[in-house]
């Protein structure tokens, strides 16, 4: 039972994960992933996932932090990347139940890496990798939601790239 209602905390993660990666705001991405982290901490801790959970529960923190930090260049923010680096790499640690936590890790540095970049293209671009990573943690702890968030997440990030690329496509009547 408690497999069954992580599966469907795990697909209502999906639906908020689709909506935020069509975002083009930063702030708005944020948002919509500390959602998704607290839906996704609920849905690996009903599968005992710990890795997974942990991992995300540090992105509600991070994700909290950045947003709460936003624009600040000073060496303060470059602190709180080092900082939740470590605290990914603590809790894994913590939480370990075999090699495929490792997965987790990577997706937990790497979620790190592109949320606490400025660059929403480059937040998307390095979310792919994380992507990767995540589909082969879900394979490995029976995650179908999450198998099918990051097949999702992977669609939905192209259509974004597509739809910016179609964007920027000069019309033939423009030519004229």
């Amino acid at each position: 039972m408690l497999k069954l209602v992580g599966e469907l905390v795990g697909f209502l993660a999906v639906t908020t994960g689709f909506v935020m990666f069509q975002q083009k705001r930063k702030k708005n991405v944020l948002v919509l992933k500390i959602v998704c982290d607290v839906l996704w901490s609920t849905h690996f801790l009903l599968l005992g996932a710990f890795s997974g959970m942990a991992i995300s529960l540090v992105g509600c923190l991070r994700d909290t932090t950045f947003l709460l930090t936003g624009g600040d260049k000073s060496k303060r923010r470059a602190l709180w990347l080092l900082a939740f680096l470590s605290i990914n790499v603590t809790c894994v640690c913590l939480t370990w139940k075999s090699v495929w936590s490792v997965c987790s890790l990577i997706s937990g540095i790497l979620s790190t890496i592109a949320f606490w970049s400025d660059s929403p293209t480059r937040t998307k671009i390095i979310s792919l990798v994380v992507c990767c990573s995540q589909i082969t943690y879900a394979i490995a702890v029976g995650s179908l939601a999450a198998v099918f968030n990051e097949t999702i997440a992977v669609i939905s990030i192209v259509l974004f790239f597509v739809r910016i690329k179609k964007a920027q496509k000069p019309k033939m009547t423009d030519k004229i």
